[in-house]
């Protein structure tokens, strides 16, 4: 049985437009006039805008936010040049104004009639959403890497010295007393300390010691860091308050590090914190707790929230936090939060951090249970 020739193009029309609906890619066709021509699903979601009010329309009235992607296809219908993962951000478009930023990856390709001349153009994107931010962490992990190593060669060559200029502070200290300059000698022996901290904190952050990671009730844990927090807190009269939900399993983790990790949180939040103010302390089990991300298995977890009214985080700072070195402080090393984060993600946990100028940080700490 034969076809007529005008339903074989039809069925084959169908076949291909078919196959473009399909693609995991948006596509998008313009003719020499810049109009578009085709517009797929995939296409509609990056962009938030369904194809009824996109065909037909001059490419540079669809994106009139993202010239970049005009210029490009522009270069493709006109020169002839071709772009091969051209990564850049599409802003997306939704009801009642600007959504949010795609990262995309474009590729185009001229459309050429039977002489071989231009009458169009194609671009594809590739939306990059869940692929950028596993690139980003394998670059932080090398640049940690890379930054631990050397950390470590100079906090090992530094040390050294030190020890010396501390012993030889010492005992000018007892020649230099009957003449009341201690005063001086003391600064020295105590920068010299507070120092010789810091390098400890590099080589910690450097060499981590092995996790001794067993079934430990996490309130007690919280109750030594509470204790010892209390001490930094009276001088600024600020309330740690406790929170705790008295049904909570027991967590797997190292008690030594994770007292380590929750001092520090308190520590920030004292410090940020002028006057009066209050430290709340909650915990809580997540049943429904999901996450997308490399090495976490499913499951219950704990969560540890420490809450304040201070100073809050800027979105500039926010960031930066987990970056070692970086420091608002005047005297910080910059590292308490960078190894607080790398302790917990060994322990299989997660970080997550909420803060706003000005009325305060809420620090979430998630825990496997055991």
């Amino acid at each position: 049985m034969r076809f007529p020739i005008k339903d074989f193009v039809l069925k084959q029309t169908n076949i291909y437009e078919n196959i473009i609906e399909c693609l995991g890619q948006g596509v998008i066709s313009i003719d020499a006039c810049m109009s578009i021509t085709a517009y797929n699903n995939e296409a509609e979601r990056i962009s938030g805008l369904s194809r009824s009010l996109t065909i037909g329309k001059l490419l540079e009235d669809v994106f009139p936010n993202d010239s970049w992607f005009t210029e490009i296809l522009e270069k493709t219908l006109k020169q002839g040049m071709i772009f091969i993962e051209h990564e850049n951000i599409i802003c997306q478009r939704m009801a009642g104004g600007m959504g949010g930023a795609v990262p995309v990856g474009l590729t185009t390709s001229t459309v050429l009639d039977h002489n071989g001349i231009i009458i169009g153009a194609v671009a594809l994107l590739r939306d990059l959403s869940s692929i950028k931010p596993i690139k980003e962490e394998s670059v932080r992990k090398d640049r940690l890497a890379f930054l631990g190593t050397f950390a470590a060669g100079v906090a090992h060559e530094v040390k050294n010295p030190l020890g010396g200029i501390r012993g030889a502070a010492q005992l000018l200290s007892r020649k230099v007393k009957e003449k009341g300059l201690s005063e001086y000698t003391d600064i020295i022996i105590r920068e010299v300390d507070r120092l010789n901290k810091i390098l400890e904190e590099i080589l910690d952050f450097a060499n981590p010691r092995r996790l001794n990671t067993q079934p430990i009730n996490i309130h007690e844990a919280l109750d030594t860091v509470i204790l010892l927090g209390n001490r930094m807190a009276e001088e600024k009269t600020v309330n740690i308050i406790k929170g705790y939900d008295p049904s909570l399993p027991l967590v797997l983790g190292d008690k030594e590090h994770l007292v380590q990790v929750f001092l520090n949180l308190i520590k920030n939040s004292v410090e940020a914190i002028t006057k009066n103010g209050e430290i709340i302390v909650n915990t809580r089990i997540l049943t429904d707790f999901h996450l997308v991300e490399e090495g976490y298995k499913g499951g219950k977890m704990v969560s540890v929230e420490v809450k304040d009214n201070g100073s809050g985080i800027s979105n500039h700072d926010m960031e930066k936090l987990f970056t070692p070195f970086f420091t608002t402080k005047a005297k910080g090393s910059g590292l308490g939060l960078a190894l607080s984060f790398r302790i917990i993600k060994e322990h299989g946990g997660f970080f997550k951090i909420d803060s706003d100028k000005g009325k305060g940080t809420t620090v979430s700490v998630f825990l496997p249970i055991a």
